[in-house]
């Protein structure tokens, strides 16, 4: 798929051109060709991921102001082009196995340079062999324990390779439903199945329609929809950007019952209808619930987890409209693209009311993390523009890193000017789960933490993150009025939504945080909100749901 997706993807977006400078610092460092390009390129291509504009309308003024002259001149190359002559290159010497390789965790360019050129390894099916009977301790660079690690990361390759992030898929699994339902003018077309619960990652799309399979021949269709083929009342097929596309067709009388059917979990729905006698029929999932003496419970919640802890009334559930604060954002002061005036701008015109600023660290150095007297200049600019502000204010927040100790990365001097400190661990993420569950309970039994960032350091379908024992984790937090985030980028939305309703039952709050590296991400709260809702959090135990006021209360009281 790689293979094919760099030769043909040139009309590119700035995700996809980021995609495209990450595989070329590969291939550069693969074929020894261009070290300092390859240096360049993913520093680029992080930069290409937060910027607002399509890089590919940038007046050529401003990519020079934006880029290294190298890489400003093979983006007016594409420009002008449509190519990239020394990707193709590349491309074309590179042999297709290869492209697989650079999926798995732990292989750069020199790596598969060495598996490639002394082991003669181009494929993952080569390279799992090799690690399982031990002869790539015979490759320079190699050894038991890394043979160890690359069985791990085919494990989880293999288990992740045909799954999306669900924010990948979302908008366009919509999209498809709406287009059904004006070509067959009817209502009756619904998301079901992981994409209308809204897992975290998904297998592709699954709708449910009740329209016979031979009226999908449809022309209008082809627009949207490639390799349309049908048997057995369900038709397959995929969108063009290779998402598959699961239609299970119904009559119109069966339609509500079915969609129940394939929307739930197995056990959440097997657990309902053990409550119900019926022909199938129903006049709306309400309908059903109500038959089966339970309260309604939404198309996200339907996990046999969390929706059992409402017995009485739907939860009031937070929603996106709940948020009245955008918390844990970068700006240009560490590794965010935007200003602090850019960047709360960008806050206040989407209606929010405050703005946690949480600047990195001085130990995330390789993200422009603050040494002490930068981090003192911050502060003195947030105080200087909150005096410009009326009816929005800054927070002053710090993504302080915890040690490998468990200890803070600023002592105490400096920890008590911020009013948020989110703690967070970056760097040497190897760690069994008692380390791991040693090292946040420190840094939550320090004084100055306020909210734990990230639990576990996972992202989704790439690494799994340390292992930690969450109830020990969230029974700190309740020890010390620690606040838990939900990281909102669709790629961690971590802590997992499986551990909120512990969470709830100890009486932590939950921060639904964008971690924002461009006026842009502060859109992931969107995200954020929707795994939050599938462990059933309510308005009145997200944080970030208080109005300013409401944190400045909650601050005071809780302030260690």
């Amino acid at each position: 798929m790689w293979h094919n997706c760099l030769r043909n993807c040139y009309v590119v977006s700035n995700s996809e051109l980021s995609r495209l400078f990450s595989i070329f610092a590969e291939l550069l460092l693969l074929h020894d060709k261009n070290v300092r390009l390859a240096g360049l390129l993913p520093g680029a291509a992080y930069r290409l991921k937060r910027m607002n504009a399509e890089v590919m309308e940038v007046a050529v003024k401003e990519l020079a102001a934006q880029f290294r002259p190298q890489v400003a001149g093979i983006i007016r190359e594409l420009k002008n082009t449509g190519t990239i002559s020394a990707l193709d290159e590349l491309i074309t010497l590179t042999p297709p196995g290869l492209f697989e390789m650079v999926s798995i965790r732990g292989l750069g360019g020199k790596k598969l340079s060495s598996l490639w050129k002394v082991a003669k390894i181009d494929t993952i099916e080569g390279l799992h062999d090799a690690a399982r009977s031990g002869k790539l301790r015979n490759v320079p660079g190699f050894g038991a324990k890394t043979e160890q690690n690359i069985l791990k990361a085919i494990e989880t390759y293999n288990v992740s390779r045909d799954r999306f992030h669900y924010a990948t898929v979302a908008d366009s699994a919509d999209a498809l439903v709406k287009q059904m339902q004006k070509v067959f003018s009817t209502k009756l077309v619904s998301l079901c199945g992981e994409v209308r619960r809204q897992t975290l990652t998904v297998e592709g799309i699954e709708i449910i329609a009740a329209v016979p399979a031979l009226k999908f021949r449809s022309a209008a269709l082809r627009k949207s929809l490639v390799a349309l083929t049908s048997a057995k009342g369900i038709s397959h097929a995929h969108t063009f950007d290779e998402i598959p596309v699961t239609i299970y067709h119904t009559t119109q009388k069966k339609f509500t019952g079915e969609l129940f059917i394939r929307t739930g979990s197995a056990a959440h729905v097997e657990k309902v209808m053990a409550k119900i006698k019926s022909d199938g029929a129903f006049a709306s999932e309400e309908a059903i619930y109500k038959k089966a003496s339970l309260p309604f419970i939404v198309p996200e919640m339907r996990e046999d987890l969390a929706e059992w802890n409402f017995k009485s009334k739907t939860p009031r559930l937070v929603t996106h409209d709940d948020i009245k604060g955008v918390v844990h954002n970068h700006t240009t002061w560490s590794d965010g693209v935007d200003s602090l005036p850019d960047f709360v701008n960008g806050c206040k015109t989407r209606g929010y009311e405050y703005v946690v600023i949480a600047d990195h660290s001085r130990n995330a150095h390789y993200a422009g993390g603050l040494k002490e007297e930068r981090a003192l200049q911050q502060l003195k600019a947030i105080n200087d523009l909150n005096k410009k502000l009326k009816g929005f204010r800054i927070f002053k927040g710090i993504e302080c890193d915890i040690l490998v100790s468990g200890e803070l990365d600023y002592g105490r001097d400096l920890l008590k000017q911020y009013e948020v400190v989110i703690v967070s661990v970056h760097q040497l993420l190897k760690m069994d789960e008692s380390k791991a569950t040693k090292r946040l309970i420190q840094a939550i039994e320090n004084p100055f933490t306020t909210i734990l960032g990230h639990m576990t350091g996972r992202k989704l379908l790439l690494r799994p993150g340390y292992p930690v024992n969450a109830k020990k984790v969230i029974d700190a937090c309740a020890a010390n009025n620690v606040i838990i985030e939900i990281n909102a980028n669709p790629y961690r939305l971590d802590m997992d939504w499986t551990h909120i309703p512990y969470a709830i039952k100890k009486g932590v709050m939950i921060s639904i945080d964008p971690d924002a590296h461009s006026i842009a991400e502060i859109d992931n709260i969107r995200w954020g909100v929707s795994a939050a809702r599938k462990g059933g959090l309510t308005t009145d135990m997200t944080w970030n749901a208080m109005p300013a006021s409401g944190v400045v209360k909650w601050l005071k009281e809780n302030r260690k």
